[in-house]
């Protein structure tokens, strides 16, 4: 791996803090106090495309797993968003854990230039130099996820958990699904009684852990997850003119 901050560099960080970003009621929440978390989630949220299909479209074309069931992911998704985070890890049958490490900090370096959305970074480095532990949370497997450790004052990735048996992946998951209602659970779980302060969301994938938070945040709501912020209070921050969908919300049938 490359140092921090050429790794920022690299997967599209600006080299500079925008403290100006950061949103006045994000500026205005008090030092942590008693371990405090703030949530983020991550596609959507942090960034507007989708890390775990870009990955995984990437580990098809380069031949280190099937892709004959990527249709069948894209309209499991399409019906039933927490059975479709799911079903993706059914795709990494067989892979070893290991091999799979490898590939991903490749993907990282080579590949994984994001389009940010720079005021929820901003709040998220904010958040932490006042002390509070960020997790990031998502629908995601946790290991598409790790190299973030290395480019954000990010403490802990929480999200799908591959079940693994003797170093390879079975393509199930194992523990609290973290996807829906299970993301709340499985944070619920892990925090430990611990106050979770803030928590930054962009759909109704992220509704019951926003809930969890004494602060919400709505991130580029689509126009029935913005009646659902506005519904609770929640500060929004609107989606540009120019926004992308990601390709799986758009499936017809």
């Amino acid at each position: 791996m490359v140092d921090g901050s050429s790794f920022a560099r690299r997967i599209g960080l600006p080299a500079e803090r925008r403290p100006d970003l950061v949103p006045p009621f994000v500026r205005a929440m008090p030092p942590a106090a008693d371990g405090a978390l703030a949530l983020f989630d991550a596609d959507g949220t942090l960034w507007t495309d989708d890390v775990a299909d870009d990955f995984t479209r990437w580990m098809i074309d380069e031949g280190r797993i099937p892709g004959g069931d990527w249709p069948t992911y894209m309209r499991v998704y399409r019906d039933d968003a927490p059975a479709g985070c799911r079903y993706l890890l059914t795709l990494y049958r067989g892979l070893a854990l290991s091999e799979l490490s490898e590939l991903v900090s490749r993907w990282w370096v080579e590949h994984a230039h994001r389009r940010w959305i720079a005021p929820a970074v901003e709040a998220l480095h904010h958040l932490a130099d006042r002390g509070y532990e960020v997790w990031i949370v998502t629908g995601s497997p946790t290991e598409t996820m790790i190299p973030l450790l290395d480019a954000l004052p990010v403490r802990r990735i929480v999200g799908m958990d591959f079940e693994v048996i003797e170093g390879r992946i079975t393509g199930r998951h194992t523990g609290i699904s973290c996807a829906g209602e299970g993301k709340a659970e499985k944070v619920a779980a892990l925090a430990g009684g611990r106050p979770i302060a803030f928590c930054a969301g962009n759909g109704e994938l992220d509704e019951a852990m926003m809930r969890l938070a004494d602060r919400a945040w709505a991130v580029y709501p689509n126009p029935a997850f913005r009646a659902v912020a506005e519904a609770a209070g929640w500060p929004i921050l609107p989606r540009p003119a120019d926004f992308v969908e990601e390709e799986k919300f758009l499936l017809a049938d």
